[in-house]
């Protein structure tokens, strides 16, 4: 299969550079020395500011526009050992408290303070381990949303093709992009969330798909019912049905079905609770963020 894939592209020799776009193009199982470059980049990136007699406001500001930003790319494709965001945030704090990467200086507050808001009393500095797992759930959303794009059916084909990407378990022989999507893809479980269209593959009790409500799923027990998509609590018009539904969950489950609008328009889709008409950017990831 290689040797025709060569043939009909015409790949004459191949030649796999350690580095493709600024990525490693090969990580195995020891990842530590993979992504040391990151820390590398970092630490001489804060040695030219050394020495320079820079306010408070002036290192926030190099180490947010500048410190932190650097290693989002990889971020996006990669999930980093924890010793790599440890090191980032070790030259990071060195400079914020003594103007210098390496040289020990007293953290007047611990970092877990500095990484809150500055409406909690905190900095707003990026809790990288927490970044990269949004990042990386970013990457996994393209996959249940937009599952027509190439990726998605790669991915698709490889891993999950029999069953659904937020239910596929874990398996061995993994790739290593894949395990990164995987752990991404817990943070997106705690936000994704069902819009309705017609109602007819939206599973009542198992998907979410009541925003702002509890779990996201009726508080209504299962057992006995005979209802599963949302669907069966429509009318023939494409209402909901009122009666059968106040008749069947708890009132406050009732209340809040109620209260969405039914188009029955078109298929029902994956989103991000948070986010409007799919506008998915690097700040999405901080919302996400939020839910690691």
């Amino acid at each position: 299969m290689k040797a025709e894939i060569r043939q009909g592209l015409q790949i004459e020799q191949e030649a796999l550079a350690a580095k493709y776009l600024g990525l490693p193009t090969a990580v195995g199982h020891s990842t530590s020395q993979v992504f040391e470059y990151l820390p590398t980049r970092i630490r001489n990136l804060v040695g030219t500011w050394s020495g320079r007699d820079a306010s408070c406001a002036g290192r926030e500001v190099l180490l947010k526009s500048v410190a932190q930003v650097l290693p989002t790319y990889t971020m996006s494709c990669f999930l980093l050992p924890v010793d790599t965001c440890k090191k980032m945030r070790s030259i990071i704090g060195n400079y914020w408290w003594g103007s210098s990467a390496d040289n020990q200086h007293i953290h007047w507050q611990c970092w877990e303070r500095l990484i809150q808001p500055k409406a909690r009393g905190g900095i707003g500095f990026r809790d990288l381990r927490s970044f990269n797992l949004a990042m990386l759930g970013k990457q996994g959303l393209l996959l249940p949303t937009r599952p027509e794009s190439l990726c998605a059916r790669v991915l698709k084909g490889r891993y999950f093709h029999d069953e659904d990407f937020l239910s596929r378990t874990r398996k061995r022989r993994m790739s290593f992009t894949w395990r990164a999507i995987l752990a991404g893809r817990e943070v997106l479980k705690k936000g994704l969330t069902r819009r309705i269209g017609d109602g007819t593959t939206t599973r009542i009790w198992e998907d979410r798909w009541l925003p702002n409500h509890f779990a996201g799923r009726p508080l209504t027990p299962a057992e006995g019912q005979v209802v599963e998509t949302v669907a069966d609590l429509t009318t023939d018009s494409g209402d909901w049905n009122e009666e059968l539904i106040r008749d069947i969950f708890f009132p406050v489950d009732a209340n809040a079905i109620l209260k969405l609008p039914m188009t029955s328009r078109g298929e029902d889709f994956w989103a991000w609770e948070q986010e409007k008409h799919g506008n998915y950017s690097v700040k999405s990831a901080y919302r996400l963020q939020e839910y690691v």
